[in-house]
């Protein structure tokens, strides 16, 4: 098994066809093939299904493609660290990023690491803690910034808290609980879960349960923002998602505050990433810039303290 039939393995999953992964990776359809069908003798077994429909991982093919990943990806970080080494800063990063430190760091950090490291292409991923946590363990990305759930990073990953996620619970303008300054208020609505239950956007059964009230209706889950600020402007529906959304205007004119005197529960937002191999150059260097973003929204947001 080489470095070349596990990337050729790779292109053909990434882009279902041989003829498509050959063209993107600059090999004759022969070539990439051969170096296929050289990858599944070795191992022994049928990694692709072909059909008119394209190609499908066999159960086989799905047990190799994660660790395949995150060879392909150690063995590149291997080359880039090599050029640090040599003083030569370029190459990528890819960071996962939460809501939150989207909205609160991002304008402070990726600036400043652009300006230091321009010849590091800069990789951003979007999601929640537990749609970025496969990635993370697989070295597609190398590090997270991101708000962890209940229950912490997990095994074999390092987190470094930044700063809390104040959270807020919103619904359409006009609300019918609009003036509503209690949570016992709103006891009686349906709710939007955003993101597991465990996360920040499923604050509202642990809300509930500390104040001592029944657990949610539960009207809808969903996995993004654009679909939450849809669902919330076009219903009764209330959610808690980040304060700082909201105050910045990120969720759009149709998702509005409703302030009551209950405090959500907080979230740390941290810095992630697996224990073991050490952060490369950037990664290191990001993650610093990310705690000293922390530290001036901290001072910005005296509330989030």
């Amino acid at each position: 098994m080489t470095l070349q039939q596990l990337r050729a393995f790779l292109a053909i999953v990434e882009f279902g066809s041989f003829r498509r992964a050959a063209r993107e990776l600059g090999l004759s359809q022969a070539v990439l093939t051969n170096s296929f069908q050289a990858l599944e003798t070795s191992l022994g077994v049928s990694l692709l299904s072909r059909s008119a429909q394209g190609v499908a991982l066999t159960d086989d093919g799905q047990r190799l493609l994660a660790r395949a990943q995150l060879i392909d990806s150690e063995a590149a970080r291997a080359v880039e660290e090599a050029r640090y080494s040599r003083g030569e800063l370029v190459g990528s990063l890819h960071v996962g990023v939460g809501p939150t430190p989207t909205a609160a760091l991002l304008p402070l950090v990726v600036p400043d690491f652009h300006k230091r490291f321009p010849g590091i292409r800069l990789k951003l991923v979007s999601g929640f803690y537990d749609q970025l946590l496969p990635s993370l363990q697989r070295g597609l990305i190398e590090l997270a910034v991101t708000a962890l759930p209940d229950d912490g990073a997990g095994p074999g990953l390092k987190s470094k808290p930044l700063f809390k996620s104040d959270l807020a619970v919103v619904g359409r303008p006009g609300h019918r609980c609009a003036e509503a300054r209690t949570l016992r208020q709103l006891a009686d609505c349906e709710w939007i879960l955003l993101g597991s239950p465990g996360g920040p956007g499923g604050t509202i059964t642990r809300f509930l349960e500390e104040q001592g009230l029944p657990p949610p209706r539960i009207a809808a889950t969903c996995e993004s923002f654009n679909q939450l600020a849809a669902l919330i402007g076009g219903t009764d529906w209330l959610a808690v998602v980040p304060g700082v959304l909201v105050d910045q205007g990120l969720l759009g004119t149709q998702v509005a505050r409703i302030a009551i005197r209950e405090r959500p529960p907080r979230f740390d937002n941290c810095v992630v990433h697996r224990s073991e191999p050490p952060l490369t150059e950037p990664a290191a260097a990001f993650a610093a810039m990310c705690e000293s973003g922390a530290r001036i929204v901290s001072r910005m947001r005296p509330s989030s303290r």
